[in-house]
């Protein structure tokens, strides 16, 4: 079985950086906010979209193409706007009817699903150290959008920076139980800090589907789902915020469970976290939170031996592709 991640355009993914660039500058030329005569360089254009000079410089040609800018006359570098042709079904480069706005979304945003997809999808198998440059050359970014990725991933738990080098960690089956211990310590905790805010219309919409799944099996992404509506935005609106900030260390394996479900979501005949999910949500529902506390609990204790059953049952069933930023770490290596 082939991973997705492992392709250059996956389905639904965004288009490529350069194509996006070309959308922008188009527009802004045809609308006259980059005037006739206007002096564009790769080196701009890159800071300006935060992505590295190699689609900066696909996206000035690509504009060159469809008229929109001519190479600057010697000694000039780089380009500069031309009037704006008239669109051309025959080019890329006509402006969008509603042109993204690369100011509003930072860079990293725009790849971090991706890569975080590509891990969560391999740490089931081994550790893999990522590699940096070869991050920033797969999404054509910078090193510094690069970085703010993996600082990003690091935050919730997927990669561990050790010496010179980023690490992403093996979901073993000590590191798992590890986890689990973690978050059966930390998230009952913050069930108590966030209960009182919550509106008794949440509580009653998820026990609603809770019963509703375990009456018809939902889809690995509707299972995603509800694990996501109480471990995150149920337990979620914990007030303490330093709780919330250690919490995320630990969801590494709440992130690799959207991937698990796609290969083993008819493990059970009914998924057992839905009743345990619902005994926590009634129990809260009816202001018995030590109670939903100590269901809690119970629920990730039991929840640490499905995972690693879970995992082993990935490992013979998926075969992934390589990926330039990941680079496998032979066992016992001592990298």
């Amino acid at each position: 079985m082939r991973d997705r991640t492992g392709s250059s355009e996956p389905a639904g993914a965004e288009p490529p950086l350069y194509h996006r660039i070309v959308g922008v500058l188009s527009a802004e030329i045809s609308e006259g906010s980059l005037e006739r005569g206007t002096r564009l360089l790769e080196s701009r254009v890159a800071t300006r979209f935060g992505v590295s000079r190699a689609p900066a410089r696909q996206a000035l040609a690509e504009l060159a193409a469809g008229g929109f800018v001519v190479q600057a006359r010697a000694p000039s570098r780089g380009y500069v706007v031309a009037a704006p042709p008239e669109p051309r079904e025959d080019t890329g480069a006509t402006a969008p009817a509603a042109p993204v706005s690369f100011e509003t979304r930072p860079t990293w945003q725009r790849i971090y699903s991706e890569a975080e997809e590509a891990i969560t999808s391999r740490i089931a198998f081994g550790d893999w150290r990522v590699i940096e440059t070869a991050l920033g050359s797969h999404f054509g970014v910078s090193r510094t959008v690069a970085r703010e990725v993996l600082a990003r991933l690091q935050s919730r738990g997927l990669v561990m920076h050790e010496g010179k080098r980023w690490i992403a960690p093996q979901l073993s089956d000590r590191r798992v139980h590890e986890l689990y211990e973690l978050r059966a310590i930390l998230e009952p905790a913050a069930l108590e800090s966030a209960a009182a805010g919550i509106p008794p219309s949440e509580l009653d919409r998820m026990i609603g589907s809770l019963r509703a799944a375990m009456k018809d099996a939902p889809t690995a992404e509707g299972l995603d789902g509800l694990e996501r509506e109480l471990h995150l935005d149920l337990i979620g609106q914990c007030t303490n915020g330093m709780l919330r900030q250690t919490m995320l260390q630990t969801q590494s394996l709440l992130l690799a469970h959207r991937f698990f479900y796609r290969f083993t979501a008819d493990m059970y005949p009914i998924e057992p976290f839905l009743g345990e999910h619902l005994d926590v949500v009634e129990h809260l529902r009816q202001g018995r939170l030590s109670e939903s506390q100590h269901a809690l609990r119970a629920h990730l204790t039991a929840s640490s031996e499905r995972a690693v059953e879970r995992i082993a049952n990935v490992r013979g069933l998926v075969r992934l592709d390589p990926i330039s930023f990941l680079e496998p770490i032979p066992e016992g290596s001592g990298d």
